[in-house]
């Protein structure tokens, strides 16, 4: 029997859509990073498991990922288990922190592997047939980049003035503020904190064996790594009127055939990529001088997905964090374990599980956006957020 065909999201490459068949979800892309990530049998899954069985942090640390089954059909498409969860409902005090330490252990995880676009509509929170908790993508295109700031991720809000707003509403985290509260508890905050630290550690420490999981998956080179030059929002205003900056050639060639354009990289090779053809066999790619869009960089394998950015990720990483929570509300010392952080008037102090203690003034709003918004658009208690949404802000 043919199942209807629910088409999702934007049109990409020659009309290609992501379609809702039954019990499954079709995908006309690569699902090798999905599958790396959303599978429990992939071979970074299982090292992951087996990494944290070895340390403190217990086999379950990642057990909040979810488990899907997926079918590929060729290179660049193929078949993904629709994504079925219980409402995650009444938490108690320890289920609220449980879920803060899973905020916190989602945060380095996704930095870390540099995956980035995890805005509110594209996360599942919620508990699955073992009745576990659940929290974690529904679409993984852009990976292993090489980032500084858990805000890349997207999960925390950039503090970019223009696009302040759009950030925080579209942060990832706040599909956890139904149950955490806003604002979130100080004790909350910690675990999240700690957590944050503990997974960033453990990642550290066996960077070398993750990257040669990494390298030794079939096909990782040619697995298209997703480059947005810029949001779906403004390829929409384009439609009507000039945005700045102009339009690519590439790009409005692919807006005239009706498509929201889509470049990509290949691990390993120089450039911008997008497909050409209807059967997706031609690949072009965008000028390397000029006026050629910034290429971020990528980790390296090679060097075992060392940079010096990962310093940033675990100290001022950790002061993102928490400035992103920040509230009035938050004062005096708190401790949870060996990590302790001082809410003054004017500073933040942490006590490091080293012994070590850093300080930064309290005002964090150049690098990260508070999560806390009057509207509650987002912040949904379903697992997954409404095909439809509107924000009312509240008085």
């Amino acid at each position: 029997m043919r199942l209807p065909h629910a088409p999702l999201g934007d049109s990409h490459n020659f009309g290609r859509r992501v379609e809702l068949r039954g019990d499954r979800v079709h995908k006309p892309r690569t699902l090798a990073w999905e599958r790396l990530v959303l599978s429990p049998a992939s071979p970074l899954r299982r090292l992951l498991a087996e990494l944290a069985a070895e340390s403190a942090l217990g086999e379950g640390a990642f057990a909040f990922l979810p488990s899907l089954r997926f079918w590929p059909r060729g290179r660049l498409g193929g078949e993904v288990e629709r994504l079925a969860l219980a409402p995650l409902g009444r938490l108690g005090r320890e289920g609220r922190r449980d879920l803060a330490r899973v905020v916190g252990r989602s945060l380095a995880l996704w930095s870390w592997l540099g995956v980035s676009d995890l805005h509110w509509e594209n996360l599942a929170l919620g508990r699955d047939a073992r009745g576990g908790l659940v929290f974690g993508p529904l679409d993984v295109e852009l990976i292993l980049g090489d980032l500084g700031s858990p805000t890349e991720t997207k999960l925390l809000p950039d503090a970019d003035p223009e696009y302040a707003e759009v950030c925080r509403h579209a942060c990832g985290v706040r599909r956890a503020l139904p149950w955490l509260g806003k604002p979130v508890d100080a004790g909350d905050l910690l675990a999240m904190a700690r957590a944050y630290l503990e997974v960033l550690a453990l990642l550290d420490r066996h960077a070398t064996r993750v990257a040669r999981t990494l390298a030794a998956v079939p096909g990782l080179r040619e697995a298209p790594i997703r480059v947005c030059l810029r949001g779906t929002g403004d390829y929409v205003l384009a439609r009507d009127e000039p945005v700045w900056p102009p339009l690519l050639d590439a790009e409005a060639e692919q807006m005239a055939r009706g498509d929201i354009p889509y470049f990509f990289r290949l691990y390993g090779r120089p450039g911008i990529l997008w497909f050409g053809d209807r059967a997706l066999r031609t690949t072009r790619r965008l000028p390397m001088t000029g006026d050629a869009p910034e290429r971020e960089p990528l980790l390296h394998l090679a060097r075992g997905l060392r940079s010096p950015r990962r310093r940033r990720l675990r100290e001022e990483g950790l002061f993102t964090v928490i400035g992103a929570f920040d509230h009035d509300a938050l004062a005096g010392r708190h401790a949870e374990g060996d990590l302790a952080i001082a809410f003054g008037a004017r500073t933040i102090a942490a006590t490091l599980p080293s012994g070590e203690t850093l300080e930064v003034r309290r005002d964090l709003g150049a690098y990260v956006g508070s999560v806390y918004l009057p509207c509650r658009c987002g912040e949904v208690r379903s697992p997954l957020v409404p095909s439809v949404t509107r924000c009312v802000a509240s008085p």
